[in-house]
């Protein structure tokens, strides 16, 4: 599920940031205790979501803007990229690379400003889906092989298609049909996503290591 040959476009038009960390005992628990935001020993992972559907997350040392403007720039196109962000002082600096940056104030209570169109919802659902996967499929992800697991949630996340669904219908008192519709992004099926996932695996073998592992 790992892009190998550099498959995956660029994200475009307007892409959303933000960073989270990962991990720590579960907060339902009474006697655990998870320290949040900097000075965490949590690993931290970088989200950059396209509002067109697409993501990348990747694990980085730091929210540094010298650890994240490198990585920004392998996802994105900066002379047509207008970034979201919040309102972290690391973003400052990176944003002024971008061809635009917007920005909300979290601290503020300011989670979307309806008059620049900026908010980073996009990012908190793909950081969301792993928070997800960690209470509800994998329970654990080691910061060994936290890539991986980062890689295969991006992956269902971007192989999905948007389906325009029907959520209330009526008619008005002239006669005139109406309906309200939203939009839901569903997972592709899994045998159209087969050819691209194995593509990679063409002239291949899996074969038994003499420590009995897999080479």
């Amino acid at each position: 599920m790992h892009d190998r040959n550099g498959e995956v476009l660029p994200l475009e038009d307007i892409v959303e940031v933000d960073e989270a960390y990962v991990g720590g005992a579960p907060k339902s628990l009474s006697v655990a205790y998870n320290k949040r935001g900097k000075g965490t020993a949590k690993p931290m992972i970088f989200v950059a979501a396209s509002r067109d559907g697409q993501a990348h997350a990747r694990v980085v040392s730091d929210d540094k803007r010298t650890t994240l403007e490198p990585v920004l720039l392998e996802w994105v196109d900066p002379a047509t990229t207008s970034v979201m962000t919040d309102g972290s002082k690391s973003y400052i600096g990176l944003g002024k690379t971008m061809a635009d940056h917007q920005s909300v104030i979290h601290s503020q209570k300011e989670y979307a400003n309806p008059e620049t169109g900026a908010h980073v919802n996009a990012a908190e659902a793909v950081i969301s889906q792993v928070q997800r996967a960690l209470v509800g499929v994998y329970h654990n992800l080691g910061r060994q092989h936290l890539q991986r697991y980062l890689d295969e949630i991006v992956w269902r996340w971007n192989h999905r298609e948007p389906v325009r669904e029907v959520v209330k219908q009526w008619t008005t008192r002239d006669g005139v049909a109406r309906e309200k519709s939203t939009t839901i992004w569903r997972p592709i099926p899994v045998v159209d996503q087969m050819p691209v996932l194995l593509q990679g695996a063409v002239g291949k073998q899996v074969r038994r290591s003499k420590e009995y592992g897999l080479c």
